[in-house]
């Protein structure tokens, strides 16, 4: 009798360090994913910033040189803010089929990975 009392409460312990253990082990496994999505959201922002300052040099250095070889420095800005605007609204018009999934999908395999 006091065996088999013995060995439920081994099982019972057993269970209870079992159960302690999964739960170190997912808060562990969440503290890896979030800190690699939070890397990644980090590494993204630099390089958003980086890209969009890189860009808006680029977009004056060519408005400049496109104004000098016209003769009026206005007609280069003209043309290239034409040019942005063309891209915003391709943009815009793939934001549903194509900019929102590969967004997504990006999220989704950092949490999974």
């Amino acid at each position: 009798m006091f065996e088999l009392k013995d060995k439920i409460e081994n099982v019972a312990e057993n269970i209870e360090e079992i159960a302690q253990s999964y739960y170190r082990l997912s808060v562990i496994q969440l503290v890896q994913k979030g800190s690699k999505l939070g890397a990644a959201l980090l590494v993204i922002g630099l390089v958003t910033l980086l890209a969009f300052f890189s860009f808006l040099f680029i977009g004056f250095g060519v408005s400049w040189w496109i104004g000098n070889a016209l003769g009026h420095p206005m007609w280069g800005f003209l043309i290239v803010a034409g040019f942005l605007l063309l891209v915003l609204v391709l943009i815009l018009a793939l934001k549903k089929k194509v900019i929102v999934p590969l967004i997504r999908n990006v999220i989704i395999k950092n949490l999974y990975d």
